[in-house]
């Protein structure tokens, strides 16, 4: 897209807002979101001419399109699938999937770390028992089933999505950029 350091100077300034309300209050506000994507059309139209315009539009698009099974399937709230939308805006469709990627990594890790967390030093039940049921039934019908893991287990509790986000687009948007 155009330009490095401003585009991507205001991404962070976003991203980073972003991820202090889903903190606070694991919200992340319609108006910020609204306010994001205005400023990444605004940008890229204004720096890339018609082609940045569509490159947000696109963007914004895929973003969506990339975390809308996610939120379908209950894995992540709005306010993250909206939030990765706005990113695609910022970065452009040939950013985008690599600032999802890298933001699911994070994420991944964020989460890993947060349940060893939670079970180790919280007192938090282990999942081995669910996952051996969802083995075992594997194994005896040939059918997968999924357990939902109740709310006192370490996989249980929902952690902030945002700050993954916020890392993976800031750093697919650095690296390529």
């Amino acid at each position: 897209m155009a330009g490095l350091s401003v585009p991507i100077i205001i991404l962070s300034g976003f991203v980073a807002v972003a991820s202090a309300f889903d903190l606070y209050s694991r919200r992340i506000p319609n108006p910020l979101l609204v306010a994001g994507l205005l400023v990444a059309v605004a940008w890229n139209a204004a720096s890339g001419g018609w082609g940045g315009f569509t490159e947000s539009f696109a963007g914004f698009w895929i973003g969506l399109a990339l975390m809308l099974p996610g939120w379908l399937l209950r894995f992540t709230g709005g306010g993250d699938v909206k939030l990765v939308a706005v990113v695609g805006a910022f970065v452009g469709a040939s950013t985008v999937v690599y600032a999802f990627a890298l933001s699911m990594i994070v994420a991944a890790v964020f989460a890993v770390a947060s349940s060893t967390y939670a079970w180790l030093l919280r007192g938090a039940a282990a999942p081995t028992m669910r996952y051996w049921v969802m083995i075992n039934n594997l194994l005896l019908t040939g059918r997968w089933a999924y357990i939902r893991p109740n709310a006192d287990e370490a996989v249980g509790r929902r952690f902030p999505l945002a700050p993954a986000i916020a890392l993976g687009s800031v750093g697919a948007a650095v690296w390529f950029s």
